[in-house]
């Protein structure tokens, strides 16, 4: 069998940019790394959409320094521990869809709350997430 030569490797990329990003929320999360290593793969007029489970929308937030302070560290904020798991990538193209798991413990009790983010990319930046999760278990463990 003969290799596909043709095959893009924007995937490969964007997959990669993707598993950073989730690294560094979980360096950013735990105390070990800083707003750049969330930011990093971050178009700077970033849009990220948080949706609920019915499907409505919840909140958005454009920019890097919204992203990182409502979503990032307002999850780091509802935890005593917190890591995202992203488990599968599927591509299309300029979009990524992640399926995955936001774990650890709030008030020393263990949650694993799944998620899906569905990721446009522009280029080698991020430029656009909706990130879906069973909001009635998330606002139960995140509830400030």
């Amino acid at each position: 069998m003969e290799a596909n030569t043709n095959r893009s490797t924007e995937g490969t990329v964007n997959r990669e940019l993707l598993t950073e990003l989730y690294a560094g929320f979980n360096r950013f999360v735990t105390n070990r790394g800083g707003r750049a290593d969330v930011g990093a793969a971050l178009a700077d007029d970033v849009n990220w959409t948080t949706t609920t489970s019915g499907g409505a929308i919840e909140q958005s937030y454009t920019g890097v320094d919204d992203v990182v302070e409502n979503v990032a560290a307002g999850l780091r904020e509802g935890a005593d521990h917190l890591q995202a798991l992203p488990e599968r990538f599927t591509e299309a193209g300029e979009t990524v869809v992640v399926e995955g798991a936001y774990v650890g413990t709030a008030d020393g009790t263990p949650f694993d709350i799944a998620f899906v983010h569905v990721y446009e990319f522009d280029g080698e930046t991020i430029q656009r997430c909706r990130a879906y999760t069973d909001t009635a278990l998330e606002q139960r463990r995140f509830a400030h």
